[in-house]
């Protein structure tokens, strides 16, 4: 079943992060099953927790899923593994394989993500990203793995470039381009294979993209 389909993990995907228990540093798992539980709301795992009468346990821990995904999956998760989402005394929840399950929930994300970008640019006329001190062009991240692509990073607010360029970037200044000026370098950037990192929260973390899909969703 499509992640769209399920009304359950709305949350998940309107709120990017869920919730897990840690016991022993470790995600509690069903007694049953013993596969991962993981809730869409903490007042759930507070809930599974209280009816089951689980004292034992170390926190309730929030994850948000770009972090999650870019630090945390490939050392905790294992191809079959599989997750129980929102279990409780009243439902069984529903279980699903956990890491088709996140990249399901991560592409639902970046496909929302693009078009919000698209349309906030178009209507505010402005796009926001980093340079060097004294020049008039947005940098370029190179990746140190030679696979992946080099990304230019943008922001469709002052206010979110200013979160990542106090937290990462305090070196660079902050400018803006007119969205008119900032399509016409999109078609460079189609052609030489850079990637596009769109409102990227701090640590660089969130969806990147080709700069095709940002011009196929532009409204303007």
């Amino acid at each position: 079943m499509a992640i769209q389909d399920m009304s359950k993990f709305k949350q998940i995907l309107t709120k990017e992060r869920f919730y897990v228990v840690l016991n022993d540093r470790k995600i509690l798992r069903d007694g049953d099953t013993d596969f991962r539980l993981i809730w869409s709301t903490k007042e759930s795992a507070e809930s599974y927790l209280k009816s089951y009468e689980i004292t034992k346990y170390d926190k309730i821990m929030e994850l948000d899923l770009d972090r999650f995904v870019t630090y945390e999956m490939d050392d905790i998760l294992d191809e079959g593994d599989q997750f129980i989402v929102d279990k409780s005394a009243e439902d069984n929840g529903i279980k699903v394989e956990a890491i088709p399950f996140i990249e399901e929930i991560m592409s639902e994300l970046d496909d929302i993500r693009i078009d919000e970008f698209a349309e906030d640019i178009c209507n505010e006329n402005y796009v926001y990203g980093l340079t060097v001190k004294g020049q008039k062009q947005f940098i370029i991240v190179s990746e140190e793995d030679a696979s992946l692509p080099n990304m230019m990073t943008v922001w469709s607010t002052r206010k979110l470039a200013e979160k990542v360029h106090r937290d990462d970037f305090e070196e660079y200044d902050i400018i803006e381009v007119e969205t008119e000026v900032f399509e016409e370098w999109l078609e460079d950037l189609k052609q030489e294979d850079i990637a596009l990192g769109i409102n990227l929260k701090s640590g660089m973390i969130g969806t990147v993209t080709d700069p095709k899909a940002i011009l196929n969703a532009m409204p303007c």
